[in-house]
């Protein structure tokens, strides 16, 4: 996650672009947005492994 962080650009509004329209406008900057996700994520993750819990990803 530094190595995504540090290669966004400087500015929210030039980071914002790179994702184009999908999300509409990100509260709060680019950069924290995708921190707090990857976070829950990670705990997310980290709480199935220690309750030794499966993690099933499907798609079509």
């Amino acid at each position: 996650m530094p190595v995504l962080l540090a290669a966004l650009p400087a500015d929210e509004r030039d980071a914002e672009s790179l994702i184009g329209q999908m999300g509409g406008p990100i509260t709060g900057g680019l950069r924290a947005y995708l921190l707090e996700h990857f976070n829950a994520l990670r705990t997310f993750y980290l709480d199935a492994a220690e309750r030794h819990l499966l993690v099933v990803l499907w798609w079509d």
